[in-house]
C-alpha cells in the first residue's frame, strides 16, 4: 500500500489511476444496472424502484466526478474531489438502504465499494472520514426508522414470508450473491492489477537509477577531469605565463594574460553554475545560455522565456532540463533551428524545447545520461517530462513542474 502511494504521489499518476477506479466502478456498476434490469423486466418490481434508479443514477454520477478530476492542477485537490465523490456515494448508498428495505435487506453491504476505494486511494484522515460517513449513516437510518422518523419502506410488500416469495428471493440470489461478489471480484482483481502495474513501474524505476547512479559517477569522474585539465592546461598555463611576464618586466603582457586568467575563471564558474540563475532568474540565464548557444552551434535560436525568478526547485530544474535538451541538440540532432520555450501558467510552470533535426525511433534508441539526468531533474521537481520523437522529424521535449 504504501509503496503504491509513493508511486501515485504525482500528479499526473495520482490521475490516471482514479480514471482506472472510475473505470472499474463503471462496470461494476453496470453489471448491477445490467441485473437489476433482468430483475425488474421478470419481477413485478417497478422500474422506478430503488433497485434499478439509484444504481443507475450512481453510475451517471461518475461523469461530472471523472470531469471534475481532469480539471485539478495538485494532488490535495484529486484528493479533495475524490472525497468529496466518495462521500456524495456514501449519502446516495444511504437513501439506498432506506428505499431498500432499511436493516431488512442487504443493503449495508453497498457501502462496501466506498470503504474500500476510500481507504485505499485517499490519505488516512479523508479514507477514514469517508468510513465513518458510511458507518454513521447507516447507523442513522436504522434507528430513524426504529423511532418512526422515517417511515419504512419494505422492497417488497408482500404477506408472504419473504423466504417463499420468489422475487425476494430471486433477487437476493442475483443482487446480494452473485451481482455483489461478482462486481466485488471484479474490482479486487482490477486493483490487484493496478498495484501490479504500480510495482513493475516501480522495479522498472529502481533499476533506471542505478544504471543512472552509474552513469552519474562516469560523468563526474568525466567533469573532474575536464574541470582538471582546464585548469591546468588553460588557467596553468595562463598564470605561469604571467609570472614570467612579471620576471621579464613586461608589465603589459603581464596584464593581458591574468585578464585572460581571470575571464576564463569566470567561464568555468557560468558553466558549473551561472550566477545570472539566483540573480535575475531563469529568463535570463537561459537568453544568455541561448545566445551562446547559437554563437558556438551556428543553430538558430527561437525563444519564448519568461521573466524574472520562479519558486524552487522549479527555476533550477527548468534551467538544467533546457540545458540537456541543447546539449542533446548540439551533440546529435543535426537540426538548423531550436525553439525553447517556458512559461507560467496557473500553478504549473510549462516548457518545451523542440528542433527540427534527424529526431530517432522511440523505444528503438537507449536512454542516455542526458535525457536521464532530464528526467530525475523534472521527478525531484514532483513534475513530469514527456520526449516525443521520429526520424527525420526532429525532437520534442516537454515538461510540466508544479509550483509551491
Amino acid at each position: 500500500m504504501t509503496a503504491f502511494r509513493a508511486a501515485s504521489s504525482s500528479l499526473e499518476g495520482l490521475r490516471n489511476t482514479i480514471r482506472r477506479t472510475i473505470l472499474v466502478r463503471r462496470i461494476s456498476l453496470g453489471m448491477f444496472c445490467f441485473v437489476a434490469a433482468v430483475v425488474v423486466l421478470t419481477s413485478e418490481i417497478s422500474p422506478l424502484n430503488p433497485l434499478f434508479a439509484i444504481p443507475f443514477s450512481w453510475l451517471v454520477l461518475t461523469l461530472p466526478f471523472e470531469w471534475l478530476i481532469l480539471r485539478q492542477r495538485s494532488v490535495d485537490g484529486l484528493h479533495r474531489v475524490h472525497a468529496g465523490f466518495l462521500g456524495a456515494e456514501v449519502l446516495l448508498v444511504a437513501f439506498i438502504v432506506h428505499r431498500m428495505g432499511g436493516v431488512m435487506w442487504i443493503g449495508v453491504v453497498f457501502y462496501l465499494y466506498s470503504v474500500i476505494y476510500a481507504n485505499f486511494f485517499l490519505p488516512k484522515a479523508l479514507g477514514y472520514t469517508v468510513t465513518g460517513l458510511a458507518v454513521g449513516s447507516y447507523t442513522a437510518v436504522a434507528l430513524m426508522e426504529f423511532a418512526g422518523v422515517l417511515p419504512h419502506t419494505p422492497l417488497f410488500p408482500v404477506d408472504t414470508p419473504l423466504h417463499r416469495h420468489f422475487p425476494y428471493v430471486i433477487t437476493t440470489v442475483v443482487v446480494g450473491g452473485v451481482g455483489l461478489y461478482a462486481a466485488l471480484a471484479f474490482t479486487v482483481r482490477a486493483f490487484a492489477g493496478m498495484y501490479e502495474r504500480q510495482e513493475r513501474e516501480l522495479v522498472r524505476r529502481q533499476d533506471g537509477l542505478k544504471r543512472l547512479s552509474a552513469r552519474l559517477l562516469s560523468a563526474q569522474e568525466e567533469e573532474r577531469r575536464r574541470i582538471a585539465g582546464k585548469l591546468h592546461d588553460e588557467l596553468g598555463q595562463l598564470l605561469a605565463a604571467g609570472r614570467w611576464a612579471l620576471a621579464s618586466g613586461e608589465a603589459a603582457e603581464a596584464e593581458k594574460l591574468m585578464e585572460q586568467a581571470i575571464e576564463g575563471t569566470r567561464t568555468l564558474a557560468r558553466d558549473l553554475r551561472p550566477p545570472l540563475l539566483d540573480e535575475l532568474g531563469v529568463g535570463p540565464a537561459l537568453r544568455h545560455l541561448l545566445e551562446r548557444f547559437q554563437c558556438s552551434s551556428g543553430i538558430r535560436v527561437e525563444a519564448d522565456l519568461p521573466e524574472g525568478h520562479l519558486p524552487e526547485p522549479a527555476q533550477t530544474a527548468a534551467f538544467r532540463v533546457v540545458q540537456e535538451a541543447l546539449e542533446n541538440v548540439s551533440r546529435h540532432a543535426r537540426a538548423q533551428q531550436v525553439h525553447t520555450e517556458v512559461r507560467r501558467q496557473g500553478t504549473m510552470v510549462i516548457g518545451c524545447v523542440a528542433d527540427n533535426g534527424v529526431g530517432f525511433a522511440e523505444g528503438k534508441v537507449q536512454e542516455g545520461l542526458g535525457l536521464s539526468g532530464m528526467r530525475e531533474w523534472i521527478a525531484l521537481a514532483g513534475g513530469e517530462l514527456n520526449v516525443t520523437s521520429s526520424p527525420g522529424r526532429g525532437t520534442q521535449i516537454k515538461f510540466r513542474l508544479p509550483l509551491p
